[in-house]
This record gives C-alpha cells, sequence and structure tokens, in this order.
C-alpha cells in the first residue's frame, strides 16, 4: 500500500499525517520543534515519517509523495524559506535539504513545499468548506494573519509565489513594527500577538490583571478580553474598534479586488473571541464593493486544525515532483 504524507511545520510544532489511497488517514505524529535549527527539523521530520509508516504498517520505501506547510513565505519554485519569523529562519534551502533527506530508506517520494494558507486552502477545497467553489479568499487570524486565493479552482501563486500574504497590507505607514521585519501591517495590529500584547499593557495600566489572568498563567487571556469588550468597558471596547476596523478594511478590499465568490474566514481568533468575529463581520460586507459583494458568502472552516496536512498532501500528491 502507498501512502500520502502531509506535513504542518509552525513556530513551535511539527505534525505529519499519512493517508491511504482514499484519502483516509492511517497514521500520525506530533513533534515539538520550538526553536529547532532547520537541519534538526528535516532530521525530526524524516522520524516521524518511519514513525507514521510503521504506526500504519507500510513500508518506508512506498511512500510516494510528502507536502509540507509551513508559515513561511518562499521563492517562486517553493523551495527556499525566505522569511519565516515564527521559525526565525531566513534564505534557507529548506525545499533541499528535506528531499535530499528522504533518499534512501524512504525512497525519494515526490515533495511539495507551500505556505501553510495555501495548504490549508487546498485542504478545505478538497474536502472541506469551500469544495463547491472555485473563486475563494480565505483569511485566518491566529497569531498573525495569513491568507489564500483560490481561482478558477486552482491556488493563485503571484508572480514571487508569495500572493496571499494579507497580514503584510500596510494599514498605517511608519506603524507598529510587524515581526516580517516592517511596519504598519495589519497583522501588527490584528493578529493574536499583537491582542495580546495590548491585553497585558490595557491590564497593567487599568487595574484589570487579575480579570486576564487564568490561574497562575500568563496574564493575556484573550477570550476574558473579549467578554470584556463585549461588556463595554471601555478600554477594550476601543482596543478591538481599532483592530477589527483595520482588518475590516483589508479584507473588504481584497474582496473588492479578487471578486471571491467565498470569503473564508477562520484561525484560533475568530474560532474563540466570539465578540471581536462579530464586529469584523458585521463591518465587512458594507465595505466591499456592491457588484462584489452580491456575489460573496462568508463562511468558517470545517476541517479544523486537518485542512493544513490535507492540503500539503493532496498538493504533493497532485503536483509534486
Amino acid at each position: 500500500m502507498k501512502g500520502f504524507a502531509g506535513f504542518d511545520i509552525g513556530g513551535t510544532n511539527a505534525r505529519v499525517r499519512l493517508y491511504g489511497k482514499d484519502w483516509r488517514p492511517i497514521a500520525e505524529q506530533r513533534r515539538l520543534t520550538r526553536g529547532a535549527a532547520p537541519e534538526a527539523v528535516v532530521e525530526t521530520m524524516c522520524e516521524m515519517l518511519l514513525s507514521a509508516c510503521k504506526e500504519a504498517g507500510i513500508a518506508p520505501g512506498t511512500l510516494a509523495s510528502v507536502g509540507v506547510g509551513i508559515a513561511a513565505q518562499l521563492d517562486r519554485s517553493g523551495q527556499t524559506v525566505l522569511n519565516a519569523p515564527n521559525l526565525g529562519w531566513r534564505n534557507v534551502p529548506f525545499g533541499a535539504m528535506l528531499r535530499e533527506a528522504l533518499q534512501g530508506d524512504l525512497g525519494a517520494p515526490k515533495t511539495r513545499m507551500v505556505n501553510d494558507l495555501n495548504a490549508i486552502l487546498w485542504g478545505e477545497h478538497s474536502a472541506g468548506a469551500v469544495r463547491d467553489a472555485k473563486n475563494v479568499l480565505a483569511v485566518y487570524v491566529g497569531t498573525g494573519v495569513g491568507g489564500a486565493i483560490l481561482t478558477d479552482g486552482r491556488l493563485f501563486f503571484g508572480a514571487g509565489g508569495n500572493a496571499g500574504e494579507i497580514g503584510h497590507s500596510k494599514v498605517s505607514p511608519g506603524g507598529l513594527l510587524c515581526g516580517c521585519g516592517e511596519r504598519g501591517c495589519v497583522e501588527a495590529y490584528a493578529g493574536g500577538l499583537h491582542l495580546e500584547q495590548r491585553a497585558v499593557e490595557i491590564a497593567t495600566y487599568n487595574c484589570l490583571e487579575d480579570v486576564l489572568r487564568e490561574g497562575d498563567g500568563p496574564l493575556a487571556d484573550l477570550e476574558a478580553a473579549d467578554q470584556l469588550a463585549a461588556s463595554g468597558e471601555p478600554h477594550f471596547d476601543k482596543s478591538w474598534q481599532i483592530a477589527t476596523d483595520y482588518l475590516a478594511v483589508v479584507i473588504a478590499n481584497a474582496c473588492t479586488l479578487l471578486n471571491p465568490s467565498v470569503l473564508l474566514l477562520g484561525g484560533g481568533v475568530l474560532d474563540n473571541l466570539a465578540d471581536f468575529r462579530a464586529r469584523l463581520l458585521g463591518k465587512i460586507p458594507a465595505l466591499v464593493l456592491e457588484t462584489a459583494r452580491d456575489d460573496l458568502e462568508i463562511r468558517s472552516p470545517e476541517l479544523g486544525d486537518d485542512a493544513g496536512v490535507l492540503g500539503a498532501a493532496r498538493l504533493a500528491a497532485e503536483f509534486g515532483r
């Protein structure tokens, strides 16, 4: 039996899922990779694949393809990580490193590496919330803000391979410093990391620390902050107002430009912060050009964390080399 592998490589963890020919999962492995060098991550990935093959009861050399979704900006070829702020990597030939490591016991399967949001969107298009749609804009708000574009049923990568980086749309020239190294990106105002930092500042200066502290854990409990914003607490209300204003303008402008039939909105912030999500959804439609708005449907993802590994696996199986 042949296997098809899909990886999700984030700033903290690596996850792989192995699929059979009917695209049902047959094995899964996870490892911590926080702060690891690229060489160490490649080694860990190979170990995970060997363990997954053993778990599934298949010979490692029968792996047909290995797909990788990674939280990074890639070069046009999809082989070099140009910038991965959460991993601390720049200009790393990660695709070639992985391809070389997969020789030998793992049988040199086909490989494909894409940005994590492209993998997620392809997963949702393959078997999730947008399997019936051909023109989709996906925007996910988690630690940062990411995006991906489906046009005429195909992922749109752009001239340099980085189309969809909506989180780095500028909303305030010279404004807050973003993790990408530039200033004024919407991610620096509406990404989960910024929201946490802002929540700590508000709590510290307004004696609200106990409200945001979860047990003995960190100060920033964003769900508590969301509840305070919903109740009308003025400082959190203003913070949520600014963040959702900026985010709504960026998303609406992208919808006007691309004219998708579906806007797919997901990510941890939108999944867990009800007031933040409600504010955002309340603002976007009115900001989209009317002729584009008439065609637009807003949906939520269906596959959760499984979308990325499925999308990566299917992209490698269909388009890997």
